[in-house]
Formats: C-alpha cells, structure tokens, sequence
C-alpha cells in the first residue's frame, strides 16, 4: 500500500521518512530476529529507494550473514533494518513508526526456529522458512 510514514528509533540518532508502497508486517521467528530483538522481529519492508534520512549519524551495519546486514543505532540499539545483499528492498522494523500506520500483520516466518517460551495464537499464514 502506498504511504508516507516517519520513523526513529529511541533517541532520535536515526531518523527517517519512507514514501511509496509498504509491504504488510511479518513476523520473523529467525533465531537471528531472536538475537537482534529479545524475541520474534516484525518487519515491514520498502524500496530502499523510497527510504529520505533526516538523520543517520548513528546508524551503524552489521554484516549478520553473507546474505544480509543488519542497520541498528550504535548509540541506543535499537534494531532498524535488515537488508539482503542485492536486493532494492530494505525491512524496517515495524516498531520504528510513527503514530498509526496502517499496517496489519500478515504472517508469521521461520516458525521452525521460533523459541519455546511464547506460543503463536493468531491464524495467519505460518511458514517453516521465508515466504514471498
């Protein structure tokens, strides 16, 4: 769908604005998405494209696999992004938003690794690995 949303993350060393289509929420049960978040992460997505920085002076990279990094504030911690390596579309942490968004969650991936302490109760789409 496509909107104009801002986001930050909790002290404000990163701030941007994103336009154009936004891709529904996932929930990622990755044990990656575990380490990075203390839990499951749930992530929206855009064209890297669309993504306007009003500030970036404490973004940092981490290079999680050698598909993909990972963006977070080096100052606060908070987890951003997550990009695969030759892809236009970059994920944003759903919890980065400002205000309402408009977003709904829309399914639940690498359900196989999800950890035992919590249990998924909603009835959306449940994936073993990674789904289009």
């Amino acid at each position: 769908m496509k909107k104009t949303l801002t986001a930050n993350c909790l002290c404000k060393g990163v701030k941007f604005k994103t336009s154009g289509e936004h891709r529904n929420v996932s929930n990622c049960h990755c044990i990656q998405c575990r380490k990075t978040h203390g839990s499951y992460g749930a992530y929206s997505n855009v064209k890297e494209k669309d993504i306007k920085f009003i500030n970036k002076k404490t973004l940092k990279w981490f290079k999680s696999s050698s598909r993909a990094k990972r963006g977070f504030c080096n100052k606060c911690g908070a987890s951003i992004f997550f990009k695969f390596k030759n892809s236009d579309n970059i994920s944003i942490a759903a919890g980065m938003f400002n205000g309402k968004t408009g977003l709904k969650t829309m399914r639940n991936i690498f359900v196989g690794t999800k950890s035992d302490f919590y249990q998924i109760t909603d009835k959306l789409p449940k994936y073993k690995r990674f789904s289009n």
